[in-house]
């Protein structure tokens, strides 16, 4: 069986189409989306590409199902599995047709990121690893990530396609290590630190010594233990201290000290196959404690329970979070 990838214009715009489900005209999201479908000729054309499934007979898509065996099936069954008012919504909302529109394409893209299937190094979703590299580096990977490795011509260098690492550098100083993302580079002077890929940024944090961040257009950050930046190819920005800099993920928990809870459902993302939403309401809300990244229904039942917000699910492909 074989897939066609989803390039990353239209994966940003799936996701896109989720984020605006009931967003008024000027709120935050909206005007991000607008800056989106500028800030790249191919954001248009994605979008236009995704809605057009939308508006699709469900008819022409019964040849999602010879194409991509099963993935029809199975969709539809999850979809009768619902409520009837809860199925009513969830077609009503185009969820339905996405699924069967994409050919089992999106929901495979949630399991394993399908534009990361020939990186070196990768996990899916749900899953971390801890690999060990040909210098006796230690590379661990967040969930829905991936690398490519290239150690030639006296250059240890890691190419972060997608998702999140922590590497601990094994000393070598006739070959510097370096992370490359789509914004810049980040290279070792010491031993452990983090790097993210986002979709139009990324960031870093350092656990243990320093860092050189170097980004595309040439602007330098030394980064110190304790600090974590984000970056893109023009600008450099601190961040403030935060899970991310302590990058506890690799342990399989997130601990929050007062942070929004945004965050922290951004953290829970690579481990739940179906889409997570909130609200930008609901993501201001203030969170303290540990929360297990590997059973993300028992953190968001705690959440529930615990602060002012309703968690809804529309079978296994959509969560929504948002204020009582």
């Amino acid at each position: 069986m074989s897939f066609k990838p989803l390039d990353t214009a239209t994966h940003e715009a799936v996701d896109w189409l989720l984020k605006l489900e009931g967003q008024p005209p000027g709120s935050p999201t909206r005007l991000a989306f607008d800056h989106w479908l500028r800030s790249s000729p191919a954001h248009p054309k994605a979008w236009a590409q995704v809605n057009a499934l939308l508006g699709a007979p469900l008819a022409d898509l019964l040849d999602a199902d010879q194409r991509h065996p099963g993935q029809l099936a199975a969709a539809s069954r999850a979809l009768r599995s619902l409520p009837s008012p809860s199925r009513r919504k969830a077609i009503g909302g185009g969820l339905a047709m996405l699924l069967l529109g994409l050919g089992g394409a999106a929901i495979t893209q949630r399991l394993t990121p399908l534009g990361d299937v020939f990186a070196d190094l990768r996990t899916g979703t749900g899953e971390r690893h801890t690999f060990t590299l040909s210098d006796g580096s230690r590379l661990s990977l967040n969930a829905r990530s991936a690398v490519d490795i290239r150690f030639e011509g006296g250059v240890r260098r890691v190419l972060l396609r997608d998702g999140e690492l922590q590497v601990d550098v094994a000393a070598d100083p006739n070959r510097p290590f370096i992370v490359e993302t789509h914004e810049g580079r980040v290279q070792a002077l010491g031993t452990r630190f983090s790097v993210t890929q986002q979709a139009t940024s990324s960031s870093v944090a350092v656990q243990q010594h320093s860092v050189l961040l170097t980004t595309a257009s040439g602007r330098t950050q030394r980064v110190e233990s304790g600090q974590a930046f984000r970056f893109d190819r023009q600008r450099i920005d601190a961040l403030a201290p935060s899970w991310r800099t302590r990058a506890g993920w690799s342990d399989g928990r997130i601990d929050v000290r007062d942070e929004p809870l945004g965050e922290l459902v951004d953290a829970l993302r690579p481990y739940r196959s179906g889409f997570l939403r909130i609200s930008p309401e609901a993501a201001r809300i203030r969170v303290y404690g540990t929360f297990l990244l590997d059973d993300s229904e028992r953190t968001l039942r705690s959440l529930a329970e615990t602060l002012p917000i309703r968690v809804e699910t529309l079978g296994p492909w959509l969560t929504r979070i948002d204020v009582q």
